[in-house]
């Protein structure tokens, strides 16, 4: 019993095996019949042959006869047909169970590679997550560590570099001088030494405004370097506008004077204002018996346009202004194209007309003038007079010689 299960089993696993050996069966069962037939059709005939006397059948019951044979026949035959169709029936559900079965098997095999796919995904955010919290944890930590040092930096440079803006009043020594009251303020390091000295200011509250003014274009870093007319090197802090707001010393290299530039920046962020006004005490010079000549009659002098190599190397341009007999009686900033210094020309003869000068007694002593535009700034400053009579006269004489004077240009630049 054991081995026909084990052949069904074989068979059930091999369908095709299995049609085959059916179909071979059917065909064994066929011939089997077929040769019963011939058998029985020859013993008819070897019967009739016989000279033997037998009971004659009626016709109609061999009809019968014959007749359920071969229903017989056709019915078995029926039976192996419904039997190899109910066999290939069965084979083909098989097959179909097994690929069933196979394809299950492929997709559960397809969800367990996925779903190892995903957890390996999310091990690998949670764990970059992980390293880039890590991360972020100590930049915070260097950021702030950073920022503490900075903070001891800062305060650290602050004492070091607690400078002082100190206001000055020039006070002279003469009651009857009928001079303005000005005031300059001075930038002081730590150990005293003075980096900046400004231009006067009409009021105490516009030297207040000043440091307001230089201490924002400082931080800005509104200086520029040029060369002097005897080859020293020299600051100029300048306004957002480009307007000269104060001048520094004179330096015989470049790296100097930028360092003078450096130490201005150190000590003007943290320095305060001292309260305490400071006179500084100017002896007035004794006036001369000048006359001022009036503003009459023809006087051509001449505009002057020259060029020189600036601080950086590049060619700078300036103009002058000389009376007929020579003498210089102007001399403006510098400016970077030629076409710069023409309108330059063209604005101080509009500002000369408007007769729009100052003079002032200077912290040294002397007296000088200054060329204002309409907004009260500073575009050119004039030379330095022992008297305010000779500052006057300086004065008058630039009137006298701006309108009519034609500009020149210095031949060397039209080499």
């Amino acid at each position: 019993m054991g081995l026909i299960n084990q052949c069904i089993d074989y068979l059930k696993a091999n369908p095709v095996l299995a049609i085959v050996l059916i179909a071979a069966g059917v065909l064994l069962l066929v011939v089997v019949v077929v040769m019963i037939v011939r058998s029985a059709r020859k013993g008819k005939n070897a019967t009739a042959k016989t000279p033997v006397v037998i009971e004659q059948t009626p016709s109609k019951d061999k009809s019968a006869e014959e007749q359920a044979k071969k229903e017989a026949a056709e019915e078995q035959a029926k039976k192996v047909e419904a039997e190899a169709a109910r066999q290939a029936t069965l084979a083909r559900l098989e097959q179909e169970r097994a690929a069933a079965e196979k394809e299950e098997a492929e997709k559960e095999a397809e969800k367990l590679a996925e779903k190892k796919s995903e957890e390996t995904i999310a091990q690998a955010v949670a764990k970059r997550s992980e390293k880039e919290h890590a991360q972020k944890v100590k930049q915070e930590k260097a950021v702030e560590k950073k920022t503490l040092a900075d903070d001891e930096d800062e305060m650290e440079k602050a004492a070091r570099y607690s400078g002082k803006w100190t206001i000055c009043r020039v006070v002279t020594d003469s009651a009857e001088s009928d001079d303005e009251e000005t005031y300059f303020f001075e930038l002081h390091a730590s150990n005293g030494e003075k980096l900046l000295s400004s231009e006067e200011y009409t009021s105490y509250t516009g030297a207040l405004r000043g440091i307001a003014t230089h201490k924002a274009n400082i931080e800005k870093g509104n200086f520029k370097i040029t060369l002097s007319k005897k080859g020293d090197y020299i600051f100029k802090l300048l306004s957002g506008k480009n307007m000269l707001l104060c001048m520094g010393e004179n330096y015989p290299t470049r790296m100097r004077c930028e360092s003078a530039i450096e130490s201005t920046k150190r000590f003007a962020k943290t320095a305060v204002i001292d309260e305490n006004v400071q006179d500084h005490l100017v002896k007035v010079p004794a006036e001369e018996d000048t006359e001022i000549a009036p503003v009459t009659g023809n006087y051509n002098g001449k505009w002057l346009i020259t060029s020189r190599s600036g601080a950086d190397g590049e060619s700078v341009f300036y103009f002058e202004l000389f009376a007929n007999n020579g003498e210089k009686l102007l001399s403006s900033e510098e400016y970077t194209t030629y076409i710069g210094a023409v309108n330059g020309i063209a604005t101080h003869k509009a500002n000369i007309e408007k007769n729009n000068f100052r003079i002032s007694l200077t912290k040294r002593g002397d007296y000088i003038y200054k060329l204002l535009n309409g907004n009260g700034q500073l575009l050119c400053l004039g030379e330095h007079y022992k008297t305010k009579g000779r500052c006057q006269s300086a004065v008058e004489s630039v009137k006298r010689f701006a309108m009519n004077s034609p500009v020149l240009t210095d031949p060397a630049l039209t080499k």
